[in-house]
């Protein structure tokens, strides 16, 4: 019983996850891909709310509720070769690709704001622009779920 309550809030959290990714990504793109300060303000901090509201806490609950799944399942989260791929591969997702997708929003976020205070287009936007770390990021964010989801399908069999 605790372990179908326990998969139910991991599969819960896992779609928190990805509702996180695509509610950072679409944002991103559509900032990118339009010249309008006043758009791409508002597609960035759309972005900004999703990431905190969905992504940061849909990726902790994801691995926290993972790990309580497993463990009452019987796995050994150390000596499970297929447990522990998939406890690196998610700790490359909260370790690395969130922090970068955070820090790029954050200087694109910034940049935006001195733009809209400097009524236009400042070279600090155009820089931060046409780097696109937070949306890179968020792609293979969204790419990496596939072989997590993988080992977590076809890991126990």
């Amino acid at each position: 019983m605790l372990a179908d309550v326990l998969l139910f809030l991991h599969l819960l959290s896992a779609f928190w996850l990805v509702a996180g990714i695509v509610g950072v990504a679409l944002p991103l793109l559509r900032a990118y891909s339009v010249d309008s300060l006043a758009v791409q303000h508002l597609a960035v901090e759309e972005a900004h709310h999703y990431q905190g509201v969905l992504l940061l806490p849909g990726a902790i609950l994801a691995g926290a509720t993972g790990v309580f799944y497993w463990s009452e399942r019987g796995y050994s989260l150390f000596t499970t070769g297929w447990l522990l791929a998939l406890g690196l591969l998610y700790l490359v997702l909260l370790l690395v690709f969130l922090p970068l997708i955070n820090m790029g929003l954050r200087r694109l976020r910034l940049a935006l704001l001195q733009a809209v205070k400097e009524g236009g287009p400042t070279p600090e936007l155009a820089e931060a622009l046409a780097e696109r770390v937070p949306l890179a990021f968020a792609g293979l964010a969204a790419l990496w779920l596939v072989p997590l989801l993988a080992l977590s399908l076809f890991g126990p069999g």
